[in-house]
């Protein structure tokens, strides 16, 4: 079994390495400290990740005129999905304004996210988050 420290992990699934710890730090991820108090996961906690239905990748463009856009975003999400050695179970792509919360797929992915039944959201850029004004 492998163990990675949180950084080189946190990387690996592309999400920032404090992510992975406000993740233990709440509960939603075994906290283990290496004897030298270092953050640590398993090959156990990537195959978690990695889990069928558990990794959907989510990209948005603001009109129809940009659908090549939404396509490249698809495909650089599938490219980081396979370099990051993630089984990707799902591309979903929107087409919406990044205003409020007017967008249903990525609504009904939060939703997931809460319940637990989604275990990453990788996202093509950070601008796809949607903004409260």
């Amino acid at each position: 079994m492998n163990i990675y420290r949180a950084a080189v992990f946190a990387a690996k699934i592309g999400v920032h390495k404090n992510t992975v710890k406000v993740w233990s730090l709440n509960g939603q991820w075994p906290d283990r400290h290496t004897p030298v108090s270092h953050r640590h996961c398993t090959d156990a906690d990537m195959e978690r990740v990695s889990e069928p239905g558990r990794t959907v990748v989510y990209g948005r463009v603001s009109s129809r005129a940009q659908r090549d856009d939404r396509r490249s975003q698809q495909q650089a999400m599938e490219t980081f999905c396979l370099g990051a050695d993630l089984a990707m179970d799902k591309g979903l792509t929107e087409i919406g304004g990044g205003l409020d919360f007017q967008r249903p797929v990525f609504r009904s992915l939060m939703e997931r996210m809460e319940n637990r039944e989604l275990g990453l959201l990788p996202v093509a850029r950070k601008d796809s988050l949607p903004v409260r004004v």
